[in-house]
């Protein structure tokens, strides 16, 4: 690869353009036999130190410093073993599209940038940004999935689903598509259908891409309970031990959380946490318990008001 054709493909990642040449390059140039000797904790280090040198690096220079200088850099972190591939693509372009897929049989997780949870059901596929831009945040299903949509009044959310469209601020539902029909089933808040048909809670609709028809109905408890059913989407405590609610909450987010007192693990807890982001199951677990909460990244600490 020469360097005009380099710099072509990285102006296009920059502008969210997939590139197979460019990903194929990133695989072959990777060393993954560097640093094998270093522990998980050492090698992760070396790369987050890395990463944030370059950075500081990038925002750092004047635009006389062009993108092959950059990809120059880039190029000597990853034979050295320092940059992983995926941490790259995401400094080059943040706004690409991946992927998401899960098997017959099985469920799979995928947490978006927004917050929004997904969970893919059956054969399915999730198409979606590494980190929404923009004034929506679209993404493209084949398949099952059931959606637990993070809250954002000023960028609505988009599903694009064979022929149609579904359009939300911040709810949750589970949609399918099977043949020529797909089925939505609204289990909190609204969604609007190719900007027309407005679903609320407990409603469900099967639209025929064929005759572009929507039936409306009404989801019964049984079907919202086959809906969530091996997910973490229903958060519902009565007289819980907070140990098995951090537990959940765990598991749910992926997430670690860490607490100053042994005894808070021991405190019982009856709330409704179901279809509420992390920041609001926190605040709401602070105020029943009376704790002090903080959220760095991955880690939640929690500990008694002093």
């Amino acid at each position: 690869m020469n360097s005009k054709d380099f710099k072509h493909i990285l102006d296009q990642y920059t502008d969210g353009q997939p590139n197979e040449q460019l990903e194929a390059w990133l695989d072959a140039m990777e060393d993954k036999t560097a640093f094998d000797s270093l522990s998980p904790e050492e090698l992760q280090a070396s790369k987050d130190a890395t990463f944030r040198k370059l950075q500081h690096r990038i925002a750092h220079k004047r635009p006389v410093f062009s993108l092959l200088k950059i990809a120059a850099t880039i190029v000597v972190l990853i034979v050295a073993g320092f940059l992983c591939r995926n941490v790259l693509l995401n400094l080059v372009a943040p706004h690409r599209k991946t992927y998401a897929t899960s098997v017959e049989g099985k469920i799979t997780k995928q947490i978006l940038s927004d917050g929004t949870i997904v969970w893919l059901k059956g054969e399915s596929k999730l198409v979606f940004p590494v980190k929404f831009g923009g004034r929506e945040r679209a993404v493209t299903l084949d398949g099952e999935a059931l959606f637990e949509v993070a809250k954002d009044v000023h960028h609505p959310f988009l599903i694009y689903c064979g022929s149609l469209t579904t359009s939300v601020l911040g709810t949750s539902f589970n949609i399918k598509k099977t043949g020529e029909v797909v089925a939505i089933s609204v289990l909190t808040g609204a969604v609007s259908l190719n900007g027309k048909s407005i679903l609320h809670e407990h409603e469900n609709a099967v639209y025929s891409e064929k005759q572009a028809t929507v039936t409306k109905g009404h989801a019964t408890r049984e079907a919202v309970h086959e809906f969530t059913k091996g997910t973490e989407y229903d958060m519902a405590f009565n007289d819980a031990s907070m140990e098995d609610v951090i537990q959940r909450i765990e598991k749910k987010f992926e997430i670690d959380i860490q607490t100053g007192d042994t005894a808070i693990a021991n405190s019982l807890f009856t709330a409704d946490l179901t279809d509420q982001s992390l920041s609001t199951t926190m605040e709401m677990i602070s105020q029943a318990l009376n704790l002090e909460v903080t959220i760095k990244g991955k880690t939640v600490i929690m500990q008694p008001k002093k």
